[in-house]
């Protein structure tokens, strides 16, 4: 009479199976603490999150600080290593026009610049960053001139 095994597969692993498993477990962490020069192998840390291949950014075509986004109000995708875009339009008066958009690599040049306006008494100050959603009017850093 052929004698049956005392743990059989898929139930529970054979006990000598768990043995082997934890000790090349054991084998390998410890040559992961040799190769870095003794120090221990943190695994609460998570590996690298992959970078973003697009940023997103905040887009209004026409916003006054008092009354928000009067035209517009969209998300807008650029490839990563471009830009979000507040333009501001001043005058002497104090009035204040918002633009915001997105802004390719090529079309940085312009970042953190003033200029005069087509429209005389006005001035353009262009102001840029570079996080997800930063030229909200919530996430505005207005470090105006």
């Amino acid at each position: 009479m052929a004698k049956e095994p005392t743990n059989t597969w898929p139930g529970e692993p054979p006990s000598s199976l768990y043995f082997s498993l934890i000790q090349v477990c054991f084998t390998h962490l410890k040559a992961l603490e040799a190769a870095r020069g003794g120090e221990s192998v943190r695994q609460d840390l998570p590996y690298p999150a992959q970078p973003p291949k697009y940023l997103r950014c905040y887009r209004c075509l026409l916003e006054t600080k008092e009354l928000g986004c009067l035209l517009g109000s969209d998300i807008c995708l650029v490839p990563a290593g471009s830009s979000c875009l507040t333009l501001h339009i001043k005058n002497s008066s104090g009035a204040d026009i918002l633009v915001s958009d997105c802004r390719r690599k090529e079309q940085m040049h312009d970042c953190a610049h003033t200029r005069t306006s087509p429209v005389f008494g006005y001035w353009i100050f262009s102001q840029c960053c570079f996080l997800d959603f930063c030229n909200n009017p919530e996430n505005r850093v207005l470090g105006l001139p």
